[in-house]
Formats: structure tokens, C-alpha cells, sequence
């Protein structure tokens, strides 16, 4: 294989920066090439055992709340109390002691502020004594009252999905008298390096919330989902479905030579794919995608070659784009196999998806989105997350419903 290492520094900045995020199940394949189409499938096939009859869970679902900002709450190895966002995970972590280190540490988001001091004025007394991650759902300013077919509902949009709780119902009067309202669903183990800076670690992915001794004020949930083997099971029909893609799957994993593609065009790749999804669409049709592809990698090129001040670094990025675009041409075989393997895993998580949506219609939580009329739809959680044995969990998410809408949000008004 020719090596295309010296051009990469112009193939930097074609795909945007990922933040630390669960990943999608067909994600799996661009992440982590061949070892991740592979633990797609072992997903698949635990999902199917768990469903398709008693056997003891290998995989263990949770519901995904979307809720925002993300919070990270509890004690330090001192015992010291504090409040963060995602960014007590960085290098140089920004963790709040105080509404004074709050207000220092993120001034530059007053939204994301408001949220963190309520979340440490509620919390601080409380008995949480280890370190919990979890999404913001409600305040006062984003919680009402209001009808939705005839019956009164306490309703709350923290980001991109409105939940609705009758207000006669034990939950709704809880939500109703509460101030703040938080679901977690991540412990962490937390130490302090050599340099006295706590680190964490992920102790397990969800939360027991029951043990929590917190004021009437504040609204705590878990997202553990209860519906596992005996609450929802497989149609003979749909688990011939999952066994042939799981067949199917493990024989296109054979067919792809994953080593011959580079690093950074996986990488390109799961940024592209994106670019489809905020248009609704999700590999239709792979010839038209890996075109799609080419044309939106060439221009991201020649933004770049434009950027060089002089005609010399030009000439010498022009010949790197010919090269780069050349191996892509070369990886075209490679490329549509790994849209239709992404396709295939694909319709395998939606089977999953379309049973807990089924029972998730039944609670008393309900989900709602706004459409371009203003008016509430009735609609399915933002999705779910199974987490293995082994504590690695996967988003089974309906990606061109939600990441769609969520892509679609105007980020100015997020947590108002």
C-alpha cells in the first residue's frame, strides 16, 4: 500500500473535532475498523439472545434522556463537594468548589453558569458521596403547566425533545414540586495524580438513584429501563431477521480490507455521514454517497489549499489533494463496503429500537417534538443505551429522527 502519511497534515481539519460522546452502534465500524464491526455484531447477537428468550442478561439497557447541559456531581478524594460540566474530564479540568468558581470557570457560557450554580445550590447537601454524570431536565424558568388532549400535564424541553407527566400522577407532582430535576446514569472513580488533580475514571454506566437523600426541591431519575426478556420478546419472524443480519454481517466483515484504509478516511468518513443525516438521509443509496463523499472531501480541500498565502504552498497542497484524492479512487471497492456493512448493521439496531419504543409507549412520561408549525407530535424516546458485561456501552439511537433535530438545534438557545 502506497503511504499517504506526508499528506495528511492537509488532510488535518477535513473532519471536525469529536468530542468524548457514546458512540452509535454502525459507528462502531469507523472507529474501530474491524474490531468494532465485530462488537457491533456481538452487540446484535446478546440483544437478540436477551429478547428472544430467558436468558440471564449479557447486555442491560437504559433509556437516553435528552437532557442538557450535561453535570458531573460529587465528592472529590478530600471530600470536597463539587459541581462541572464535560470539562472536568480535560487535561487541565475546570471542577467548582463555589458559585464563585463557577462563574470564573465558565463565563463565557451564562446559560451553562445558571444550570451548574442551581445544580450546586440543590446538591451540595445532599449525601452523594461518590462522583455521578448526569443531564439536566428542568428549572423553573423551563417548566409549565399545560393541556395536551384534554388532561393537564407538567411539560419541560431542556433541549430538543418536550416531556409531558400528568400532573394527577405521583411522578408529575413530584416534577411539579421540585425546583431543579436531574437523571444520571454514569458513576466514575475519581483520584488525584501526582499533581494533586483529581482524574476520573468510568466506574459503570447507570445509577441508583433510590439510595439518594436529596430535598423535595430537586427531582432525581436514573434511566435504568426496566424490559428486558419477559416484557418484550422477538417475533419468530423478527429474530430470523437479526440471525440473518448477523450472518450477513460477519460475511461482509471478511470482504473488507480494513488495514488497506487509512486512519484519517474513517475518520472523514463518520464526519460525512453526518453531513447526510442533517438532511435526512442516511446511506440510501452507497454509489451516490461515496460521490457525495468525494465532492464534499474535495471541497474541504480546496477551502484549505485557498488558505495558503502563497502560490508555491499551493502548487505543493494542489499536488497533495491529487495524491489523497487518488487513494480514495483506489479505496472506492473498500469504501461501498463499509456504507452497505454500516446499512446492514443498521437494520439490525432498528429492530431493537422500534421493541423498546413499543413499551415505551405505555409509561406515563411522555415525549413530544415541536414541528415547523409550532405544534407538539407525538414521538419516541431520544433512544437507548446497552451496556455490555464488560461495562461498554453503545447509543441505539434513530439517528435520522433525533441526531437530525438535535443537528437542527439553534445553539444560542440551548439550557433557556
Amino acid at each position: 500500500m502506497i503511504n499517504y502519511k506526508k499528506y495528511f497534515l492537509l488532510f488535518e481539519g477535513v473532519a471536525d473535532t469529536v468530542n468524548k460522546h457514546l458512540t452509535h452502534l454502525e459507528e462502531l465500524i469507523l472507529t474501530n475498523k474491524k474490531e468494532g464491526a465485530e462488537r457491533a455484531i456481538n452487540y446484535l447477537t446478546s440483544m437478540a439472545q436477551v429478547l428472544d428468550s430467558d436468558t440471564p442478561k449479557s447486555v442491560n439497557t437504559n433509556i437516553k434522556y435528552d437532557g442538557a447541559p450535561a453535570v458531573v456531581v460529587g465528592k472529590d478524594p478530600n471530600g470536597n463537594f463539587f459541581v462541572g460540566s464535560k470539562s472536568v474530564f480535560n487535561a487541565t479540568p475546570k471542577i467548582n468548589y463555589s458559585i464563585e468558581d463557577i462563574k470564573k470557570n465558565h463565563s463565557q457560557a451564562p446559560g451553562l453558569v445558571d444550570k451548574l450554580v442551581q445544580t450546586f445550590v440543590h446538591l451540595k447537601d445532599s449525601n452523594i458521596d461518590s462522583v455521578y454524570q448526569g443531564d439536566f431536565l428542568f428549572d423553573q424558568e423551563i417548566k409549565e403547566t399545560n393541556t395536551i388532549d384534554g388532561e393537564e400535564h407538567v411539560i419541560f424541553k431542556p433541549n430538543t425533545i418536550v416531556y409531558a407527566i400528568p400532573t394527577d400522577s405521583e411522578e408529575g407532582q413530584k416534577v411539579l414540586n421540585a425546583e431543579v430535576g436531574i437523571v444520571f446514569h454514569t458513576e466514575y472513580n475519581v483520584e488525584l495524580d501526582e499533581n494533586n488533580v483529581p482524574r476520573f475514571e468510568t466506574k459503570k454506566f447507570g445509577v441508583d438513584v433510590r439510595n439518594f437523600k436529596v430535598s423535595p426541591k430537586v427531582y432525581v431519575k436514573d434511566a435504568d429501563f426496566e424490559s428486558d426478556a419477559g416484557y418484550i420478546t422477538l417475533t419468530n419472524e423478527e429474530s430470523e431477521k437479526i440471525a440473518d443480519v448477523i450472518n450477513t454481517s460477519k460475511e461482509m466483515i471478511q470482504q473488507i480490507n480494513f488495514e488497506d484504509v487509512p486512519d484519517n478516511i474513517f475518520t472523514s468518513l463518520n464526519t460525512y455521514i453526518n453531513t447526510e443525516i442533517r438532511q435526512g438521509e442516511f446511506l440510501a443509496k452507497p454509489d451516490v454517497s461515496y460521490q457525495q463523499y468525494i465532492e464534499w472531501f474535495t471541497s474541504k480541500l480546496d477551502k484549505k489549499i485557498e488558505s495558503y498565502k502563497t502560490e508555491k504552498g499551493k502548487a505543493k497542497a494542489n499536488e497533495a489533494k491529487q495524491a489523497l484524492l487518488s487513494m480514495l479512487s483506489s479505496q472506492k471497492d473498500n469504501i461501498l463496503k463499509i456504507f452497505n456493512l454500516q446499512i446492514q448493521i443498521k437494520q439490525g439496531k432498528d429492530i431493537f429500537i422500534e421493541k423498546w419504543n413499543n413499551i415505551m409507549r405505555e409509561v406515563q412520561l411522555k415525549h413530544y417534538l415541536f414541528n415547523d408549525d409550532g405544534d407538539l407530535i407525538p414521538t419516541n424516546p431520544e433512544g437507548y443505551v446497552a451496556v455490555d458485561i464488560t461495562g461498554n456501552a453503545i447509543k441505539f439511537v434513530d439517528r435520522l429522527e433525533f441526531s437530525r433535530a438535535n443537528f437542527s438545534i439553534d445553539k444560542s438557545k440551548k439550557f433557556k
